[in-house]
Order: structure tokens, then sequence, then C-alpha cells
């Protein structure tokens, strides 16, 4: 339940105004001298689920470089996290009610509607990410926060508090979410950046019910590697490369049918 598209954006405001807060999805990173993983739990009732890749080039009126994305989300194409070819990537928790208006006495810049895409489009770092939400206005941190991370382990967890942008920086394994506590457990013991640690945090921290983990996603913010789980069904990763599925150009896989949609496209 993260970045919806505008149409849902009622309903989501509704349910949460409804229902006790409780925080949807679980994101985090795993860092240390040489690697870095940012890991999500997609958590929401819709069980259809995809990742889609869209190649980088150069914007046609303005000249500027646009980079390479992948992108996971469900069927109506809205990103709800995604890393591009700098290794900057992005995901999203719902669940939170602040105050967040927007003030007249700053001019901040009007982000095209799916602000997550403009984002990881034009931005290279952290520091890049900070400044585009500096500077930007984003609606959608009345109810939820982001956590981006780059390839030097860095990472900002930015959200809305006293109608102020919130913005905590740091370079260490850290998260949020819906399994908070079990990060903090798992995340005290010092576990190293690999793909099975990530895989236990990500096993154990996923929901149940109506708004169950539909996926799970770890990229690899220094190789460029993805690696998609759907557990329990799916324990095992299917492993994607983010150069080489965006040679193929626009495209996408169905994440539940990923690994024999993939065993077809090789035929």
């Amino acid at each position: 339940m993260k970045i919806t598209i505008t149409r849902l954006s009622l309903s989501l405001a509704i349910f949460l105004s409804a229902s006790p807060l409780t925080q949807a999805c679980t994101i985090f990173t795993l860092t240390d001298t040489n690697h870095v993983l940012f890991c999500n739990n997609e958590d929401w009732k819709d069980p259809e689920t995809r990742i889609w890749f869209v190649p980088g080039g150069r914007r046609l009126l303005l000249g500027s470089k646009r980079f390479g994305c992948a992108y996971v989300g469900f069927g109506n194409m809205w990103p709800q996290g995604g890393v591009n070819t700098e290794g900057l990537a992005f995901d999203w928790v719902a669940g939170y009610k602040e105050k967040w208006e927007k003030d007249p006495k700053h001019k901040m810049k009007s982000a095209k509607a799916n602000v997550s895409a403009q984002l990881l489009e034009t931005c290279a770092t952290v520091e890049e990410a900070v400044t585009f939400f500096q500077s930007h206005w984003n609606p959608h941190f009345s109810y939820s926060k982001i956590l981006v991370a780059d390839r030097t382990g860095a990472s900002a967890i930015i959200g809305a508090k006293d109608n102020r942008l919130d913005i905590q920086v740091m370079k260490k394994s850290r998260g949020f979410g819906y399994g908070g506590q079990i990060l903090e457990k798992m995340l005290a013991k010092d576990s190293p950046p690999t793909l099975t640690n990530t895989a236990s945090i990500l096993n154990a921290a996923r929901q149940q019910g109506q708004y169950a983990t539909k996926y799970s996603n770890v990229f690899d913010l220094r190789s460029g590697d993805i690696f998609l789980f759907c557990f329990p069904e799916q324990p095992e990763p299917v492993k994607l490369s983010l150069a080489e599925e965006l040679k193929q150009g626009r495209h996408f896989y169905n994440i539940p049918k990923v690994k024999e949609e993939l065993d077809q496209h090789s035929k």
C-alpha cells in the first residue's frame, strides 16, 4: 500500500481515516564497505504485480539526461519502488497521518503526476534526491514516507512532521515499516549484506491477511542485479540484470510468472 494513482488517493485517505494507522510494507537497506542491498516487502490487496523497464535517454525539449530505470508495482504500472542505472533506489511506506500543507510562500516546483518516476529518472544520489523533494511539492507526505538509498550506502528517510519535511540521512543499515520490530531485532545482529540475510528478514517481516505481502524485491545498488521473491510460493529468488533488461527496450514481466516468462524470452 504505497503511492497509488490519483484515482485511488481518495480511497487510500478514506481507508487510513477509518482504520487504525498501521504501516504497510517493510523497506530496509543492508550495507557494508563493499555491498549495498535495498530491500522491500510490498503489502497490498491487489494480486496483479509487475516489474517493468524504461530505458534512459535525453528529454527532447530540455535536452537533459534521463536515467534508465526498473520499477516494481501493480497492474496499473504506477511505481511503488524502483532502481536506476546510477544505483539510486526508492520505496514508500504508507500508514501515517501528518500535517502537510503547501506553503504559498515557498515556491516549490510542481512535480509531474508520477513523482517517483521523475525522481528516479533525474537523480543519481541521495543528496540529489533530498534536493528534489525540497524543491518539488509532493502531497503524498501527508500519509507516507520514502526511503531512498544510493550505491555509496547513504540513505535518507523523508517524510513530513509538523508541516515540514523531516529528512533523516545516514550511512548504515536501516529500515522501517510494517516489520519494524523484526527489523530492529535482526539489524541489531549486524547482519552482513548477503542475499541469504535479506531473504530471511523479508520472509520474517511478511504481512498476512487482507493486505498480505504480494512480492519482495532486493536491488543490489553496486551491481545492478535485481532479485524477486514471492514468499512462500517462491522462496528462491529470480535474478534479473538491470543493464541487460534495459537493452531490450520497454517491457514488463508479471512477477508471479517472471521465471516462466523469462524462459519464454530466452527461447
